[in-house]
C-alpha cells in the first residue's frame, strides 16, 4: 500500500492508513514543521514502503531548475537508512553519507527533467517515509540521532559568511547564482563561486573531485576563507580539461573548498568528496622495518602518506617509509637511498615519531639519483626515513646502510706515501674518505677529518684547476709543494685554481669538519700555457688609427676571457697584439667579426699570472651592439698593454678586422 498526499493537512490519517510505526509519525511532523518553518513546501506525493536490509525501493521525481531537499525517515527496525539522487540519465548526483535511522540530501540541478531517488535500508529493517520539497536548508544536525534533522537558521548561501557544511559523499550545485569574491591561484577566476566548509577533527587524505559543464578551477583555503595566503591547495583541468581534482594531505582544522569557474565561466557540477583515515605516525613507526648494515634494501613508498617532514629537500613532502637502524657502538655512518622514480631524501632521527629530534637530511650525494647521510653516531636505535621531495611523489628506492670505525680503517691514497697519482689529461677523478684516517690538516680546514692524498707531476708551466664536485660530506682541497707540510701549501679551498712551474705538486682532499666524509669526485684540468709563452713573445703592435685585418683559423686555443663564456666550454681559437701608450689618454678598441661572435680583451699582462682570466684584464667585451662587434673604450695610464683576439665559447673564429684609436 502506498500513500500519495500533497498537504499535511490530514497527515495523522494518512500515517495511521500507511500503518507505519507511532515512533516514525512525531518525527516526521517534527520534520515537516521544521521545513515548513524555513519557508519549504513539500513537492510530488508523501512516498512509503516497507525493506528487508539490503533491499531498495527507486522513485521518479520531477525537479525543477533550483536546489531540492530530499528526506527520508525509517520506522522501528530501521538503524541506517540510505537516500541518493540520480539524473535523467541515471548519473549520480548526491547521496547521504550519514548512518542513521534518517537521511536529508540537497540536490541544485540547472536542468528541470525527471530524476530519480532511491531508499535502501543500510542497516536493520522496516518502514520508511519520503518526500520532496522545494527550497534549500541547511546540512544535517544529526549528531545525537534525534529527530531534529534540520538547524533552524537560514540556508547556507555558499560564501565566505555562509559556506555549505560539506562531508565525505557526493553533492551537486551550480556557480551561476554564487558571488565573485575570490580567486584561486591556479587560474583566473573572475566568475562567481560557491564555497563549501569542511571540518577535519584527525589527520585525514582529501580526495575532493568536480565534474562541471564547465571550466572550472577548484582550490582549498585553511582557517581563512578569504586570504589567497590560507590556499593549500589548487586545481585547474586535471587530472584532465574536463575535471578539477584535488587529492592532498590535510591536518585537523577548518577548511574551505572553493568551487570557481575559469575566467567568466559557470554553471552546474556534482562534485565527489572523499575522506581517507591517515595511519598516525607511531602506528606506522612501530611497523618499522629494520635496516641491516651493507645489505642494499628494496622498497616502495607507493600506497604510503607522508609522515614526516625534514630541514632539507624542501621539507621532504613525498610520501615516505620508515626504517629502523640499530647501532651497537659508536661508528662512522653512511645511509644512502637511491631511486631512479622520485628525487630522493634521507632523513634520521633519534625517536621515530617526534619531529624535532632530527638528526640530519640529505637530498643530494655522489651522483643525481642519491641522497646520502654521513655523520658519527653512539650506540642506539635510531629512525631512517626513506623520503621524496614534492607533494605526493613516490616510487621504488634502494636503501644502504655502511658503518666504519670512528678513527677509520685506512684507503688507498691514504699517506703521502701511498699517494694516488693524477694524470695531466684526466677531467674527474672519484674517491671515498668514508674510511679514511686523519693524517694531517691544511690551513683552511682538516683537522680531525679524514683525508686522502693525490701526486700531480708537471712537466711544462700549466694552469691547474681543482674542485669537489658531486660529494657526500663537505670537502675541501689544499695544493702544495711538500705532501702535508702546510709550510709549502699554494691554496686551499672548495676549488683551487693556479698557474704553477714546472714539477711535482700535492692535493690533498680533507673533510670539511670532522664528521665530515664520503664520497666525492674531483674536477680537474691541466692546461699548459707554454702556448701563451710562445704567442707573448713577439705579438703585432697595434698603430692608433690603423685597422688590423687578420683570422683566428689555425691560430689555437691558447687563452681564457672573463666574458667569453662559461670557462669549461671555451676552446676558440685566439690572437695576441701588443699596445703601446706614451702619454695618459682615452683609447677605442673595436673588433668586428663579419661570420662569427667574437670577443675582445684589453690585458695587463700578456701572460696569465694567476688562474683568474678578470685578474690580468682591464675590460673585457662581448657583443657591443651584435654578437658580431665587440668595442672597448678605457683610460690608459702610459704603458705597455696586450689585446686577445677570441672566439665565445667554442666553435668561433675566422676572419676580422680590429681599429685602435686614441679619442683624447
Amino acid at each position: 500500500m502506498s500513500c500519495h498526499v500533497r498537504r499535511f493537512v490530514l497527515l495523522g490519517l494518512v500515517l495511521a492508513a500507511c500503518g507505519l510505526s507511532r515512533d516514525v509519525e512525531p518525527r516526521w511532523v517534527a520534520v515537516h514543521n521544521t521545513l515548513v518553518a524555513l519557508g519549504l513546501s513539500q513537492v510530488g506525493p508523501l512516498r512509503d514502503g516497507s525493506l528487508a536490509e539490503g533491499k531498495e525501493l527507486r522513485f521518479a521525481a520531477e525537479l525543477p531548475a533550483g536546489c531540492t531537499t530530499f528526506v527520508a525517515i525509517g520506522g522501528a527496525g530501521v538503524r541506517d537508512i540510505d537516500l541518493s539522487i540520480a539524473d535523467p540519465a541515471n548519473a549520480p548526483v548526491a547521496h547521504d553519507t550519514q548512518h542513521e535511522p534518517q537521511a536529508i540530501v540537497q540536490a541544485c540541478v540547472e536542468t528541470p527533467g525527471t530524476y530519480s531517488f532511491t531508499v535502501k535500508m543500510a542497516g536493520g529493517s522496516g518502514t520508511f517515509l519520503a518526500a520532496t520539497w522545494n527550497g534549500r536548508p541547511t546540512a544535517i544536525a544529526s549528531s545525537s540521532g534525534s529527530a531534529a534533522l534540520l538547524s533552524s537558521t537560514p540556508p547556507a548561501a555558499g560564501t565566505c559568511e555562509s559556506p555549505i557544511l560539506l562531508s565525505a559523499g557526493t553533492v551537486s550545485g551550480t556557480t551561476v547564482h554564487g558571488e565573485s569574491n575570490l580567486e584561486g591561484s591556479c587560474g583566473r577566476t573572475e566568475s562567481k563561486e560557491i564555497v563549501y566548509k569542511l571540518e577535519l577533527r584527525d589527520r585525514k587524505r582529501v580526495v575532493v573531485d568536480v565534474a562541471p559543464r564547465f571550466d572550472a578551477v577548484l582550490y582549498i583555503r585553511k582557517e581563512d576563507c578569504e586570504a589567497t595566503s590560507a590556499e593549500v591547495a589548487c586545481n585547474d583541468d586535471a587530472p584532465n580539461q574536463d575535471r578539477s581534482k584535488v587529492d592532498v594531505i590535510l591536518d585537523p582544522g577548518t577548511y574551505f573548498v572553493v568551487v570557481d569557474g575559469f575566467g567568466s565561466e559557470s554553471g552546474s557540477y556534482r562534485m565527489i568528496t572523499t575522506l581517507t583515515d591517515i595511519p598516525s605516525v607511531s602506528n606506522v613507526c612501530r611497523s618499522a622495518r629494520t635496516l641491516a648494515f651493507a645489505s642494499p634494501q628494496s622498497g616502495t613508498t607507493a600506497g604510503s602518506y607522508d609522515h614526516a617532514n625534514a630541514s632539507c629537500g624542501g621539507g621532504a613532502k613525498g610520501m615516505d617509509a620508515p626504517y629502523r637502524l640499530d647501532l651497537g657502538g659508536r661508528a662512522r655512518v653512511r645511509v644512502t637511498e637511491r631511486s631512479d622514480e622520485m628525487p630522493p631524501v634521507v632523513h634520521l632521527r633519534r625517536v621515530c615519531a617526534d619531529e624535532a629530534s632530527e638528526i640530519g637530511c640529505a637530498d643530494s650525494g655522489a651522483v643525481s639519483e642519491e641522497a646520502t647521510w654521513v655523520g658519527v653516531l653512539g650506540a642506539g636505535s635510531y629512525a631512517v626515513f626513506a623520503d621524496a621531495k614534492e607533494t605526493d611523489q613516490h616510487g621504488r628506492f634502494t636503501l644502504r646502510a655502511e658503518t666504519a670505525p670512528e678513527a677509520g680503517s685506512g684507503v688507498t691514497g691514504d699517506t703521502c706515501a701511498d699517494a694516488i697519482a693524477i694524470g695531466v689529461t684526466e677531467r674527474t677523478v672519484s674517491g671515498d674518505t668514508f674510511a679514511a684516517r686523519d693524517d694531517g690538516a691544511a690551513r683552511c680546514g682538516g683537522a680531525g677529518a679524514p683525508d686522502v692524498y693525490y701526486r700531480l707531476d708537471l712537466l711544462r708551466r700549466s694552469r691547474v684547476g681543482v674542485r669537489v664536485g658531486n660529494e657526500e660530506g663537505k670537502h675541501i682541497v689544499s695544493l702544495a709543494r711538500s705532501c702535508g707540510d702546510r709550510a709549502t701549501e699554494i691554496a686551499c679551498a672548495n676549488r683551487v685554481d693556479e698557474v704553477l712551474a714546472a714539477g711535482v705538486y700535492w692535493v690533498a682532499v680533507d673533510g670539511a669538519t670532522p664528521d665530515s666524509f664520503g664520497r666525492f669526485d674531483l674536477d680537474v684540468r691541466v692546461t699548459d700555457v707554454g702556448g701563451q709563452e710562445t704567442a707573448c713573445q713577439a705579438p703585432p703592435l697595434l698603430v692608433d688609427g690603423r685597422t688590423v685585418h687578420g683570422t683566428t683559423v689555425g691560430a689555437g686555443d691558447r687563452f681564457r676571457t672573463s666574458c667569453g663564456g662559461r670557462e669549461d666550454t671555451q676552446s676558440s681559437p685566439d690572437r695576441m697584439y701588443k699596445l703601446v701608450v706614451a702619454a695618459r689618454s682615452k683609447v677605442r678598441l673595436v673588433l668586428v667579426t663579419p661570420t662569427w661572435d667574437g670577443v675582445l680583451t684589453l690585458r695587463r699582462s700578456c701572460v696569465d699570472t694567476s688562474a683568474s682570466a678578470s685578474a690580468v684584464e682591464v675590460r673585457c667585451n662581448n657583443d657591443a651592439e651584435d654578437v658580431h662587434h665587440a668595442r672597448i673604450e678605457a683610460p690608459l695610464d702610459p704603458g705597455t698593454y696586450w689585446v686577445l683576439v677570441d672566439g665565445h665559447a667554442s666553435g668561433n673564429e675566422g676572419a676580422f678586422t680590429l681599429e685602435y684609436k686614441t679619442v683624447r
